[in-house]
C-alpha cells in the first residue's frame, strides 16, 4: 500500500482530526414528494456551505438500489459546528416529505489524528 503526502489542493484541515465529525443519514423519501425534496436539498447543501464554517463536507447522495432512498455525508470540524448544524430550521418540511424514519449515525474520527 502507498501512502501519499497531503496533496497541493488538499490541506490538512481537508482531511479532519481527533475533533472531526463525521454523520452518515439515510432517507426514505415519499415517491409524490421526491422531486421536491431533491430541490430543496441542493439549495440546502449551497447554503449549509456558505453559511457553516465549521462545516467541511455536507453533501447528498442517491441509493443505488434502494428506490427513493437518500444518503447524507456530513462532516463537521468539531461537535460545536455539527450542534449549530443541527439547530437551524432547515428541515421543516422534512417529515412530510419521509416515507420512514430517517437514520442518522455519528462517527468519531480516528484517523488522522
Amino acid at each position: 500500500m502507498v501512502v501519499s503526502d497531503v496533496t497541493e489542493t488538499e490541506s490538512s484541515e481537508d482531511r479532519g482530526n481527533g475533533d472531526t465529525v463525521t454523520v452518515i443519514g439515510t432517507m426514505k423519501i415519499k415517491p409524490e414528494h421526491e422531486e421536491e425534496f431533491v430541490e430543496v436539498a441542493a439549495r440546502l447543501v449551497q447554503a449549509v456551505h456558505e453559511q457553516e464554517p465549521g462545516t467541511i463536507l455536507y453533501v447528498l447522495h442517491k441509493h443505488p438500489s434502494e428506490p427513493h432512498t437518500y444518503v447524507w455525508v456530513e462532516r463537521y470540524r468539531d461537535e460545536g459546528a455539527h450542534q449549530a448544524h443541527v439547530s437551524t430550521p432547515y428541515f421543516a418540511k422534512l417529515p412530510d416529505w419521509l416515507s420512514a424514519h430517517a437514520v442518522f449515525e455519528e462517527f468519531s474520527q480516528l484517523a488522522p489524528a
